[in-house]
């Protein structure tokens, strides 16, 4: 095509192809010439220059608009609706050119769009399905004349019914003499003036509305739903985002932000794969498109989401994200191409392992290297094939001696007991040698950890080891997973069936079946099985189980992994592990003499603290002073940061925090820190001090310390004293001022500082009440003179404990009611809530319930911000 064309430009984003090609064949069909890009351009084409010529000279321009270019930041389609408004700046006024098309349920005023394209009218072809109307009305605009007045001439007033293809529109002649207008002239030019008032009104209406739209509804509506949970989500950043367009500098708005969202980055080999997400809580959402790799913080909700990798010609690489709380979250992904991977498995990226299993901590921060694994458990049909193949008579896949009470017995002893309910060989749920009827793509169930490995061996295939299924299992986020995942209490469910997606695309990962790993457990004779089965309940995926390797329980189960030849399993990783374990209900502290003599520990010298001032910083609601003073060991400087409320009489009650282990990787303090993840900021607004001591081994204090796992190590025990002599140097400071009340000292812990809530406040007795944000006990022991179990009982202050139903730090079973229960505290001075949550708990909540916990213990406050 060359020269002024009567084509219709179609752009759009290439998510869209799908509807702009519906929109295209239908307008071909009626003969109507279209340039489309797709059918257009060919391999070696200047693809640039021809599509700038195209717009230059089409007779219509096509936008197609959808929720994918609203997501979109960056596209080419942005530039070819800038090069489209700009060439209607050289068109006349009333020239019908721009012709924008909406696909989905896109809002007029939430699109992100330029502001011509506003101007004019819409349509609305849901999925780019086309109708004869459309087509007719395309038809007319490329086919119309410039109207007429009653000479032939173009009328005085400007107004054209249909306007013409091409070309601008006819100069009127001059008249040869001035003409007095006539009354329908008269009656053009008023009408003009009106609609041109009526527009100017509109443009100047229009922006208002959404203003006042934004800060009446979106905000307060954003503010409402974070006070209810401790999660954003899509809704919530698509509200954001419309504020943001009519507010982009409101202040509240951008202090709501880090609470809203977080920033998602990937990278792929190879690269220009889209990326597309959604809140993991609503499987059944439509898709959000990111943006292509290697993608670079792009927006998200603060959220758990459910994340898909895609690329032409390549398997979909699926996962979910965040999957750490620091660090890098995910590593660069392979893309492998479709049909090279074994069928249902799934590649899992080299990563060091976290070990989130209640009773297996201490075996944390292991390099596992990359491997494939299942995406599904093994299945009856799968494990029929197995047995039909002679699975049970051939002893190349029966490679461990099998145990029984620690000795060895014959395989032929072992195989004649690991027969269906007929004395067929098979699971002990089958019957007559096969699964019962309609559960072929059920989970394989009622199989002992030996005939499970020989499947794998026959598979080609190996048991995870405990260190690969908690790459798998990503056991921080069990709140997110248990609900979409099958602890019934009744039956299996389809492999795949329900929504418990996990790791990197990993199916049913909690409940349905145990899941038999390699590893024994002390002994050979025992081996870990994990993640709970539907009879269990919810707390054991987070749990450390173990049982009989010849256990063939209703609800054993298994899943494989296969080893990749450039990265073998590491000898270290099979190795058996010795599970931590305390029965708190048997356990006792020591007696008071050897308390004591504990306690004598935590003693120092009151040595001059030299505080100093070394920064001031004024926020909005508070005065930041950041100070220094000599810390109790090591000739150490013990940096202080102290949050005055700008709305309170002085002198303030101070509430010392005590934060989560997260600080251990956070090299440097940011005073906005107190307003993001668990926002305590609201301990300022109500006109009280918060305090934040800068323990050893966080922020600028860092020594190589990363975890706060107890264990038996003389390290551990030392820096326990360090931490408690941190906080009591603190108060020691605090006494020093004015303007704080050191008979009004309230501890505030957050996870690490909810464990270390059963500790500080037994050698502190300066501190007036207690307030722990998920806290509890852990299986991991340490050495007596710092064991949380000796210093519980001599907790005497209030406590307040909020807690989690699914928090796999701090179980309520195991961790939870154990330390509310030891709590030294009299019954009616303590107080346990769990909230259907993680290892958070509603914000709202939070501050409810510990400012009233505050109010009751140290006395109301005045003057809190309003």
């Amino acid at each position: 095509m060359s020269g002024i064309s009567h084509a219709v430009f179609i752009s759009y984003a290439s998510q869209d192809a799908e509807a702009a090609g519906r929109i295209c064949e239908a307008l071909r069909a009626a003969g109507i010439e279209v340039w489309f890009d797709q059918s257009e351009l060919r391999g070696g084409d200047a693809w640039d220059q021809s599509i700038r010529r195209q717009i230059k000279t089409c007779a219509l321009f096509l936008p197609v608009i959808s929720r994918n270019t609203h997501n979109r930041d960056e596209g080419y389609f942005r530039l070819e609706w800038k090069l489209a408004v700009d060439r209607c700046h050289l068109m006349a006024a009333d020239k019908a050119f721009l012709l924008p098309v909406v696909i989905d349920d896109t809002r007029d005023d939430d699109e992100r769009v330029p502001e011509r394209f506003r101007e004019v009218q819409w349509t609305r072809l849901p999925d780019g399905i086309t109708p004869a109307t459309f087509v007719e009305r395309v038809r007319r605009l490329l086919s119309a004349e410039p109207a007429e007045g009653p000479t032939g001439t173009p009328s005085a007033s400007g107004v054209v019914g249909l306007p013409a293809a091409g070309g601008a529109q006819p100069i009127p002649q001059r008249p040869e003499a001035p003409r007095t207008p006539s009354r329908r002239s008269a009656a053009f030019w008023t009408l003009g003036t009106a609609l041109a008032l009526g527009a100017l009104a509109v443009s100047l209406l229009v922006p208002w509305q959404r203003r006042e739209h934004a800060r009446n509804v979106l905000l307060p509506g954003i503010e409402e739903t974070l006070a209810k949970s401790p999660h954003s989500d899509a809704r919530i950043l698509d509200m954001a985002l419309e504020a943001e367009r009519a507010l982009p500098q409101d202040r509240s708005l951008g202090k709501l932000w880090p609470l809203i969202a977080t920033t998602l980055t990937i990278d792929t080999q190879p690269a220009g794969a889209g990326v597309y997400w959604k809140d993991y809580g609503t499987p059944d959402a439509p898709w959000h498109f990111a943006g292509t790799t290697p993608l670079k913080d792009a927006r998200v909700p603060r959220d758990l989401l459910r994340v898909e990798v895609r690329k032409d010609g390549f398997q979909t690489l699926a996962l979910v994200t965040p999957r750490f709380l620091v660090g890098i979250d995910v590593p660069r992904l392979t893309l492998d191409r479709a049909g090279t991977l074994p069928p249902n498995m799934v590649r899992i990226p080299a990563a060091e392992t976290q070990m989130n299993l209640i009773g297996l901590d201490k075996y944390g921060g292991v390099e596992v290297p990359e491997f494939l694994a299942d995406k599904y458990e093994v299945t009856n049909r799968q494990y029929k094939a197995f047995v039909d193949a002679g699975g049970y008579t051939n002893a190349s896949y029966w490679r461990f001696p099998v145990l029984d009470g620690g000795k060895e017995i014959p395989l032929a002893v072992a195989l004649a007991r690991f027969t269906d309910r007929t004395g067929r060989p098979g699971p002990a749920t089958w019957e007559a040698g096969a699964f019962p009827d309609g559960l072929a793509d059920h989970p394989v169930a009622g199989v002992s950890w030996y005939e499970a490995a020989a499947y794998a061996a026959w598979a080609g295939k190996r048991l995870p080891t405990v260190y690969h299924w908690t790459q798998l299992a990503d056991t921080w986020r069990t709140e997110f997973l248990l609900p979409f995942s099958n602890f019934s209490g009744k039956a299996t469910t389809a492999a795949g069936s329900l929504a418990g997606l996990s790791s990197f695309g990993v199916d049913d990962i909690a409940g349905n079946v145990r899941e038999w790993a390699f590893n024994a457990s002390g002994n050979a004779g025992v081996r870990f099985i994990l993640g709970g089965g539907y009879t269990d309940p919810t707390y054991a995926f987070n749990d450390a189980t173990a049982q009989p390797a010849l256990d063939r329980s209703p609800t054993n189960g298994f899943r494989c992994i296969r080893e990749l030849a450039s990265a073998a399993v590491p000898a270290a990783l099979t190795q058996p592990l010795s599970q931590a374990f305390r029965d708190y209900a048997r356990e006792q502290p020591v007696d008071n003499r050897t308390f004591a003599q504990f306690a004598r520990q935590f003693v120092y010298d009151r040595a001059p603290l030299e505080a100093r001032i070394d920064n001031v910083v004024d926020g909005e609601d508070w005065r930041l002073e950041s100070v220094s003073v000599n810390a109790a060991y090591n000739r150490e400087r013990l940096p202080i940061h102290v949050f005055l409320p700008r709305h309170g009489t002085p002198p303030y009650q101070p509430v010392v925090l005590f934060p989560g282990s997260a600080m251990f990787f956070v090299s440097r303090f940011d005073p906005r820190w107190i307003a993001d993840y668990r926002d305590y900021s609201f301990v300022i607004k109500s006109g009280r001090a918060l305090v934040l001591p800068t323990y050893k081994s966080t922020f600028e204090r860092q020594d190589g310390l990363h975890s706060d796992t107890p264990n038996e190590s003389v390290a551990y025990k030392d820096h326990v004293i360090m931490w408690v002599k941190d906080f009591s140097r603190t108060l020691d400071y605090l006494e020093t001022r004015q303007d704080l009340r050191p008979d009004r000292i309230a501890f505030l812990g957050a996870s690490w500082g909810g464990f270390m809530g059963g500790i500080v406040p037994a050698v502190e007795q300066r501190v007036r009440v207690v307030v722990l944000n998920v806290g509890g006990m852990v299986m991991e022991r340490s050495l007596p003179e710092v064991d949380q179990i000796n210093y519980l009982t001599r907790i005497r202050q209030p406590v307040l404990m909020l807690n989690g139903e699914y928090d796999n730090y701090f179980p309520v079973e195991t961790a939870q009611k154990p330390m509310f229960r030891l709590l030294g505290t009299r019954p009616d001075d303590k107080k346990m809530i769990v909230y259907p949550s993680g290892h958070l708990v509603p914000r709202v909540e939070f501050m409810k319930e510990t400012l009233a916990w505050l109010d009751r213990y140290l006395g109301p406050v005045q003057g809190g911000a309003q």
